[in-house]
């Protein structure tokens, strides 16, 4: 477990070479061309955009052509993260397909914007008492049917977040990669952790379906709830987690995805990762 300090032996570096670009999450309150200004000067890869909030998808439609000229004259790229207060595994029809529409539109803001990636939730807000397991999978499914392709349709990679459930958590997620072929997943540390894997667990489920997952979202807790901690202020071993994706020679990028909108402490998270990775 790792204890915050660079010099604690979880921070030695990880060999073979892990080949990740790294970003971290805009928050809500952050003014988009100043973030994307600041990211590209700490030397990040992207930033993870939220629909959501002051980021909503109605509330940006008209600035998408001036984000991306701001996102390409810092040379950042972005991930965009689709809002997951909507519900795509509603038991209710109309409310469902709501949000699968909501969704897509989302999907055509995101190729707008110059993205390749959209993450989003296959999850449900369906009551426990009222719907089983078994039938809120397949509220789920219903959407991911529709959305899986649209995606893939408009040149986009689905990433699908392993979220905290009991229709589908990392412990289950191999069914859900293996209903969806066409979609790639966002590894959730906190998430995982959460729903009872350990990082012995963690890296095992990384280093078998490595060429599964597109994307992670590095997020420490302290256990208990997701606190969307700095990597290194919480108690996850990430050294582990990240060894077995070197060893299964894995790439993609990787959020920081956390609750803060003080760069600083953004920062801190940065230099926390990269002392875990290879110096070259």
């Amino acid at each position: 477990m790792t204890s915050g300090d660079p010099a604690d032996d979880s921070f030695h570096v990880i060999d073979p070479d892990l080949d990740l670009d790294l970003g971290f999450t805009l928050g809500l309150g952050m003014e988009f061309d100043a973030a994307t200004e600041w990211a590209a000067g700490e030397g990040f890869d992207f930033v993870e955009l939220l629909l959501d909030g002051p980021y909503a998808r109605e509330r940006i439609e008209d600035r998408r052509e001036s984000m991306r000229r701001t996102l390409a004259d810092a040379g950042i790229d972005v991930v965009v993260h689709l809002p997951f207060a909507v519900d795509p595994g509603s038991p209710f029809t109309p409310v469902r397909e709501g949000a699968v529409e909501e969704l897509t539109a989302g999907m055509d803001l995101a190729v707008g914007l110059g993205a390749e990636r959209v993450v989003f939730h296959p999850s449900s807000d369906a009551w426990d008492l009222g719907w089983t397991a078994t039938e809120t999978r397949e509220f789920v499914h219903e959407a991911l049917d529709d959305l899986v392709p649209a995606a893939r349709d408009r040149g986009l990679e689905p990433a699908l977040e392993n979220v905290v459930s009991s229709y589908y958590d990392v412990t289950t997620f191999p069914e859900l990669l293996d209903r969806y072929p066409g979609a790639t997943m966002t590894f959730d540390t906190s998430h995982a952790h959460l729903a009872g894997m350990d990082e012995t667990g963690m890296a095992a489920f990384c280093r078998e379906y490595a060429d599964r997952i597109g994307h992670l979202h590095l997020v420490d807790t302290r256990g208990g709830e997701d606190e969307h901690l700095p990597v290194g202020m919480g108690t996850i071993d990430f050294a582990t987690v990240l060894a077995s994706l070197a060893d299964a020679d894995w790439s993609g990028t990787a959020t920081l995805e956390i609750g803060t909108e003080d760069y600083d402490t953004i920062a801190l998270g940065k230099r926390h990762v990269e002392e875990l990775l290879p110096t070259g």
